[in-house]
């Protein structure tokens, strides 16, 4: 999914001629700590609730007050894992979206981005997740999916993450079985390192298993 569509239409802009106070007022009501100032098509930063708190005059003009603006923002047609990555670097609540002339064309909120990854992800579907601790020369996401698939279950997601400087990787596995004890038994065959497994098991036995990788996990 790219950037313009998933702009938060219903969060305003505000102008160089808007007052600091009003500014808060948009935050407040839209439920964000940052709002982009904008003139005509114009971006001209992104305002923060701190930077307005700063204010000598939050009841002046922005164009008087002259506020630090930040200017961080991503083109229409940025995938939305770039969108992620910026709105984690400048630690902010939305992110202004420009167009190739970088016209301003609208902000997406760290809330609503939440709302379209539970769909992408399918974070809201039935399931249960796996966690595997992987060597980056043996991971094969081929392989994990024969495993799984050989099951009769499938993935709906996944993703990697690892640890800078690491040979280490963890393969997180959303998979469409509320129940994953024959496919945690299929990987323990494999020698996979199931590191933690979040699923309801039918099996009372289990519960015990699970708790010793959820200690396990947490530890590492």
């Amino acid at each position: 999914m790219i950037a313009k569509e998933l702009i938060s239409f219903h969060i305003p802009s505000i102008s160089c001629s808007d007052t600091g106070e009003k500014a808060l007022a948009l935050m407040d009501e839209n439920r964000v700590s940052h709002i982009a100032v904008v003139d005509g098509d114009e971006y001209k930063g992104l305002i923060s609730d701190c930077e307005v708190y700063d204010l000598d005059d939050d009841t002046l003009p922005l164009s008087k007050s002259n506020p630090n603006l930040m200017r961080p923002f991503v083109n229409g047609f940025s995938h939305s894992y770039e969108v992620i990555a910026l709105l984690s670097e400048f630690n902010i609540s939305a992110i202004p979206v420009l167009d190739d002339k970088e016209q301003y064309l609208g902000v997406i909120s760290s809330q609503d981005l939440v709302k379209e990854l539970t769909k992408i992800t399918n974070a809201n579907e039935p399931g249960g997740i796996l966690i595997l601790g992987l060597n980056v020369r043996d991971y094969s996401m081929t392989q994990v999916a024969q495993i799984i698939e050989g099951d009769n279950a499938k993935i709906l997601s996944s993703y990697t993450s690892s640890q800078e400087d690491s040979l280490k990787i963890e393969l997180i596995i959303k998979i469409n079985r509320t129940d994953l004890s024959s496919i945690v038994a299929a990987f323990d065959r494999y020698d996979y390192d199931v590191k933690a497994t979040f699923h309801q098991s039918i099996h009372d036995d289990d519960m015990e298993r699970r708790y010793d990788q959820f200690i396990k996990y947490l530890n590492m």
